[in-house]
């Protein structure tokens, strides 16, 4: 069975919901908590991932999202199965990770050359290359130059072409699970997650320059200290 089937069965399993629910009790929603039942202790718990509540919009807990690799950097984190969940990022706190942040770009988005040409340095400068790292980066392709969906094949060349492959795990954006954190249309946009909560704590458009850049991220990180 190929990972993008086993994906598309783990999104369907986490986000479906029958015509009989009350509104606003499901994650696919936007804006919407869920104190979904059928969530146990081999799936949520201090070890494992925050459990419900979950909701899309600041200080509300992420649900833990599976997506697919589209890089070297991605891979390494995906199960047996090929598939990824934020829940590896959850489990760096226990290496000093504080923060998580996540970066929704478009390959048509030409704005966005300058904040993903400094991600780099801030791997170098906070995440996994830093003497103390504590920033986590993922990186979400979410459509192509003709402004439809993008693909794993899209993402993967979206990486290559701004030398992330081994920097910083990219995906696309299946089923829309990223996008339905966005709070504006507009790209890049940046997403700040409490690693030690999973909770959203903060958004930012384009940080276009390295001094940008790092000046969002002191921030964030001052804030879940």
């Amino acid at each position: 069975m190929s990972p993008r089937y086993l994906l598309l069965i783990v999104l369907l399993t986490f986000s479906s919901c029958d015509d009989s629910s009350t509104p606003g009790e499901f994650v696919n929603e936007p804006l919407i908590l869920t104190g979904n039942d059928t969530y146990n202790e081999d799936q949520c718990g201090p070890d494992i991932y925050p459990c419900p509540p979950y909701g899309t919009r600041q200080y509300q807990t992420l649900r833990n999202i599976p997506f697919l690799p589209a890089n070297s950097a991605a891979e390494a984190m995906a199960e047996d199965n090929g598939v990824s969940w934020l829940s590896y990022f959850y489990l760096l706190r226990e290496e000093g990770y504080q923060l998580l942040h996540i970066t929704l770009t478009a390959e048509w988005c030409d704005v966005c050359e300058a904040q993903m040409n400094t991600l780099g340095a801030m791997v170098n400068q906070y995440g996994f290359l830093a003497d103390d790292p504590r920033v986590a980066f993922l990186g979400v392709v979410t459509e192509n130059d003709s402004l439809e969906d993008a693909s794993l094949e899209v993402a993967s060349n979206y990486s290559a072409s701004h030398n992330l492959d081994d920097l910083v795990p990219i995906t696309n954006d299946e089923n829309l699970a990223f996008r339905q954190l966005m709070t504006s249309a507009s790209y890049p946009f940046n997403i700040f997650v409490d690693l030690e909560n999973m909770e959203i704590i903060g958004y930012d458009s384009g940080l276009e320059s390295e001094q940008i850049f790092s000046q969002k991220l002191d921030e964030m990180l001052a804030f879940v200290q």
